[in-house]
């Protein structure tokens, strides 16, 4: 098996461990420091000779402790602009190439996460399967032009679509297709894949979405909000101490957490809000898959006490959900009809209002316009008491590695089976073909993942006129 790959910057030497090739640590960009901290994304600098890929690269800066990314074999820094890649061998077929974003509310996570292991996936669809590092945080979405330059907003994203360009480049080289890239996201990362497709980013041929909280791109008052908290509490040049300290501190005010450090509508990188845009113009006209969990946000609610669900939080939590003017008791009792409990009713509402219907309007749109959707909801339970089909359950079905997670979706041969039919589908997506009947609207088809697997119309339908009336501003 080949495990040298000759890319146009040096060639690369991985990984070869039984019938597939990890090349760990793949420069895209040239570090980020100095001078360079707050700019996009510059194309790194060749090498002589061959240089190994055998180590992950450091992950962003993010709160975790040293203990912790010691226990992990990783190291944290600024120069974190890495790829991870995973091959059935650096030949010259061209397999179709799967790229995932990872999730973390853009300030945490990394593509070397034991979760994102590729190896699986690769083997399983004869695919090339690549995570990444980007920058997290305020470094990455501070929103500061009047401070650092116009061009110093959305650096997330800009390293998100300088890796996709390095990906479109140079997949070739590892056996991979780079005219047919999936661009796959999960929670914050499908965030981006979603405002990358609003600024208009043609780095690939079709998107999954997994889990996106799509409503959460920000505004510019937001942002700049935001900004103004970080910039009061560092010195003009700050270490990265200081500047996870400060952003830390932000308040991000009642459920669910706005974040942020998500993308923010800058201008630039983003002229308007994904959820308007997808309604009003067109976006690149690719194939989309998309959907969420069944219980995404039980998973945050079961760190709380069950004292913290009255009446009243239950109701202030709709009322934040719902937004001035809507009738919070009316939204109680649409959930209270469905859930015997009021933590049951609390997170059902936040995983509608925050992953489900901004999802929905997301996908409706795209499928509107003419071009294709592929739509599900995974229902596949934790085994874990009370986290049902929650947050992250899909990443261990997705990338097959049950054991690194089992607590989210299990790791029996039940879950297996799971697993498998999982990977299967997304593969047929990621290989240009249609793994169930396409979602065509208002009551379309959805793929039910779970025990019994299986496409349904008119799914959610009650919730349907409450999810309308939240994002009217949306179109």
């Amino acid at each position: 098996m080949t495990a040298v790959a000759h890319t146009a910057y040096g060639a690369l030497r991985g990984d070869a461990t039984g019938d597939v090739v990890v090349f760990r640590g793949v420069p895209y960009a040239a570090p980020p420091t100095g001078e360079r901290r707050w700019r996009p994304a510059q194309p790194v600098t060749s090498w002589a000779g061959v240089r190994e890929a055998t180590a992950f690269g450091a992950i962003a800066p993010q709160e975790i402790s040293p203990e912790r990314l010691a226990k992990r074999g990783l190291t944290m820094s600024e120069d974190c602009l890495t790829l991870n890649i995973w091959t059935p061998a650096a030949d010259d077929n061209r397999r179709p190439v799967l790229v995932f974003l990872h999730g973390g509310g853009q300030t945490q996570g990394h593509g070397s996460a034991p979760l994102l292991d590729g190896s699986r996936l690769a083997r399983r669809g004869d695919i090339v399967v690549v995570t990444m590092n980007f920058r997290l945080g305020a470094l990455g979405a501070l929103y500061a032009p009047d401070w650092h330059g116009a061009d110093s907003t959305n650096l997330t994203l800009r390293d998100q679509r300088h890796a996709l360009q390095w990906v479109r480049a140079q997949i070739g080289a590892f056996g991979g297709d780079p005219s047919a890239v999936t661009v796959a996201g999960q929670s914050s990362g499908a965030i981006a894949i979603s405002a990358l497709l609003a600024g208009g980013c043609e780095l690939f041929d079709r998107a999954i979405l997994q889990s996106g909280g799509l409503e959460r791109v920000r505004s510019t008052a937001a942002a700049s909000a935001a900004a103004e908290q970080v910039m009061s509490a560092v010195t003009r040049e700050p270490s990265v101490a200081e500047i996870i300290a400060a952003q830390g501190a932000i308040d991000t005010g009642f459920v669910p957490p706005k974040g942020p450090f998500h993308p923010c509508i800058d201008g630039g990188v983003i002229e308007r809000h994904p959820l308007l845009l997808a309604r009003t113009r067109d976006m690149p006209a690719i194939p989309v898959l998309a959907g969420t969990t069944r219980d995404e946000w039980r998973i945050f609610d079961a760190a709380l006490d069950e004292g913290v669900f009255t009446e009243k939080y239950v109701r202030d939590r709709a009322q934040a959900l719902a937004g001035d003017g809507h009738d919070a008791d009316a939204v109680v009792a649409t959930y209270g009809a469905d859930h015997q409990t009021l933590r049951d009713v609390a997170s059902a509402m936040v995983t509608d209002y925050h992953f489900t219907a901004p999802t929905e309007q997301f996908v409706r749109a795209h499928a509107e316009r003419g071009n294709t959707v592929f739509r599900y909801e995974l229902q596949w339970t934790s085994p874990r008491a009370g986290l049902g089909a929650c947050h992250d359950s899909c990443l261990p079905l997705l990338f097959g590695n049950l054991d690194a997670a089992p607590a989210l979706a299990g790791d029996d041969a039940e879950a297996r089976h799971m697993s498998d039919a999982v990977q299967d589908l997304w593969l047929e997506f990621v290989r240009g073909g249609e793994p169930w009947e396409p979602y065509d609207g208002v009551g379309g088809s959805t793929m039910l993942l779970g025990p019994e697997t299986g496409v349904v119309r008119e799914h959610r339908a009650k919730q349907l006129a409450i999810w309308e009336n939240r994002y009217p501003a949306y179109g």
